[in-house]
């Protein structure tokens, strides 16, 4: 097996690098906080100082956006400064696609290769990731991703895979940009609807029994808030100002988008940043309206699927 280096051993890298490493795969690893690369050390992976020093023939750098991957990229210590013709680097990150495609174009400079890739799970990483329970989807050249798809099919039941590197970042940002959404909408409605004395969870029958299952399939969601499965609004609120930046280089105006980060600023000021989207949207609501949407929740316990032998979906052609 090819050695790999991974850079980032937050929330998501540390449980990627102990599946690594129990799937039998060479490591080195490198974060700013020695603890977790003191922890994997007496696992089996190599530790190093640098991100200049974790980089090997396949590199991941799984960190919380743009600016960390930049340091990690361009700094003197950085991937840039030891990768080498032929070596892949493949972004895990919260990086945005303006980004993404700024670094491929770097390593291309220097005859190395680039990957982007975005995690998909329905739960937290720490239970998700040991288990193998998401879906990774990666865009660039076709060559080159085939190379790689047995470390990624190690990580995942799904490999979903795009023309561009730059896709999947994209696509991932566009898929929180529904969910802040409809978190939004629902928290608004069910204010609506409970100050005339309506209980929201008969709404969802209504939808349920009429036939509305995409509509009520939204609102359930909601409705399960008070089970942290979702991402923390901080995640959220980064990924939307990534949004707009990037729809602010386009000149194209959003003005959805801007009415949902207003909100999540105002989310922010209250202290609600830990909390998953839907359930802070919730509280700020509570506030703003002065309506208690405290019994308009479900219980309900979050249903994994079982494993299965993981699988590689081709959405489109390919670049040669």
């Amino acid at each position: 097996m090819k050695e790999i280096g991974l850079i980032g051993l937050g929330n998501a890298g540390k449980p990627i690098a102990e599946r690594l490493l129990k799937k039998g795969h060479r490591l080195k690893v490198y974060d700013l906080n020695p603890g977790p690369v003191n922890a994997l050390a007496e696992l089996g992976a190599v530790k190093t100082t640098s991100a200049r020093e974790a980089v090997s023939e396949i590199t991941l750098t799984i960190l919380p956006s743009s600016t960390e991957v930049k340091a990690a990229a361009f700094g003197d210590n950085g991937v840039l400064a030891a990768i080498q013709s032929g070596f892949v680097l493949i972004d895990l990150s919260g990086t945005d696609p303006n980004f993404a495609r700024e670094l491929e174009q770097e390593l291309e400079r220097r005859g190395a290769h680039f990957l982007g890739a975005t995690l998909h799970a329905a739960g937290a990483p720490a239970v998700t990731i040991p288990k193998g329970l998401l879906s990774i989807v990666v865009g660039g050249k076709k060559d080159v991703l085939e190379k790689c798809l047995g470390i990624l099919k190690d990580l995942s039941q799904k490999v979903i895979c795009v023309p561009e590197a730059w896709m999947p970042k994209a696509m991932k940002i566009a898929v929180i940009m529904f969910a802040a959404t409809n978190s939004i909408i629902s928290a608004e409605v069910f204010s609506w609807l409970t100050a005339q004395g309506i209980d929201p969870r008969l709404f969802l029958q209504l939808l349920k029994t009429t036939g509305s299952h995409e509509s009520a399939g939204r609102v359930e969601e909601f409705l399960k808030r008070t089970k942290s499965h979702g991402g923390a609004l901080s995640n959220s609120y980064k990924d939307i100002r990534q949004a707009l930046e990037v729809a602010a280089s386009l000149n194209l105006p959003l003005p959805l988008m801007n009415t949902v980060n207003q909100l999540q600023e105002m989310g922010r000021a209250h202290g609600l940043t830990r909390l998953n989207t839907p359930a802070a949207m919730g509280k700020l609501y509570e506030i703003l309206t002065a309506v208690d949407l405290s019994e308009a929740v479900v219980e309900s316990e979050r249903v994994f699927p079982e494993p299965h032998e993981p699988e590689v979906i081709y959405l489109e052609e390919f670049k040669k």
